[in-house]
């Protein structure tokens, strides 16, 4: 009998040892099952840190960029934590940008259509697109020789276009004839064109393209005076900027004639009135940015708008 009971506790020690192991695999499948389902939540969680962080930083930036004793390339724009956290922040003004609103006066449109061909647009779409940006905002209903008004959008099942009023956005210039065209041509056209400027050119925010389309020079008189500008690192609105302080120097630098200069001096600006502030917050490889559009000086600045990219 001894034998057999000391089988039956090796059995029933087995079994048990069986069961122990049996449920270890179970738990572990579990766990494992539950920690691959938290994996995209926990990575999701993470990557929402990082954004809000950076948005923070983004502002951080724009809100010392703003305030009227901080001016283009002061060092306080610029700020780099040890955990990989930073801001930067540059101050340029909407002037370097052509004001969609005013493309209906001669100048600015015939500028738009320069603007185009030196992206590459050829000559005839160029001037459907820039034709058709004025019809959109005039007040009348007649086309210009290239232009669109109601009868053009009209056959096109569009009848209430075009509005004859002012660009609400810059998405809407998408919907104005030949536009299609140009936007194809340069993907970057949105950084060209504003909806807040005051119609001046600022000769030091403007990029090189602008400046030749705008003068009437060469691409390369533009670029030179581009590059002067910006300085060493090639960037506007940083500390190595060289600013141009008379118009006298811009229109010499340029080799801008009497006739040609007379017909643009009247837009042309050293200081656009309203300051552009782009400020990057990044948390790692994450980053988020922030631009804040603001009028006047010192207790009298005042916010244009807030926009989020």
């Amino acid at each position: 009998m001894r034998p057999t009971r000391r089988l039956s506790q090796s059995r029933r020690r087995g079994m048990a040892l069986l069961l122990v192991v049996a449920v270890v695999v179970i738990l572990t499948i579990i766990v494992t099952g539950l920690w691959e389902s938290a994996q995209p939540s926990w990575d999701e969680s993470t990557l929402s840190r990082a954004r809000f962080q950076a948005g923070l930083l983004a502002e951080s930036g724009a809100n010392i960029a703003s305030h009227p004793d901080i001016g283009p390339g002061d060092a306080a724009l610029w700020r780099e934590y040890g955990d990989g956290r930073s801001f930067e922040a540059r101050i340029t003004t909407e002037g370097g940008r052509l004001l969609v609103n005013s493309l209906d006066e001669d100048l600015m449109r015939e500028t738009a259509r320069e603007l185009f061909i030196r992206w590459g647009v050829d000559a005839s779409s160029a001037e459907i697109a820039a034709d058709s940006l004025a019809d959109w905002i005039d007040e009348d209903g007649d086309p210009r020789a290239n232009g669109a008004e109601n009868g053009f959008y009209g056959n096109l099942d569009f009848p209430e276009f075009p509005p004859n009023e002012d660009f609400s956005s810059l998405e809407q210039l998408l919907l104005v004839r030949g536009m299609d065209e140009v936007a194809r041509v340069q993907p970057l056209w949105r950084d060209f064109f504003t909806l807040y400027g005051d119609g001046f050119i600022d000769v030091n925010a403007a990029p090189a393209d602008l400046i030749a389309a705008f003068f009437g020079v060469t691409d390369d008189a533009a670029l030179n005076f581009a590059v002067t500008r910006d300085g060493d690192d090639g960037i506007t609105g940083t500390v190595d900027d060289y600013r141009y302080e008379d118009t006298t120097e811009v229109q010499t630098v340029l080799g801008v004639g009497g006739d040609e200069w007379g017909r643009v001096a009247g837009l042309v600006t050293l200081s656009g009135a309203i300051r552009r502030i782009e400020s990057v917050g990044r948390v790692g490889d994450y980053e988020v940015r922030r631009i804040v559009l603001v009028t006047g000086e010192g207790e009298t600045a005042a916010p244009v708008a807030r926009l989020r990219e």
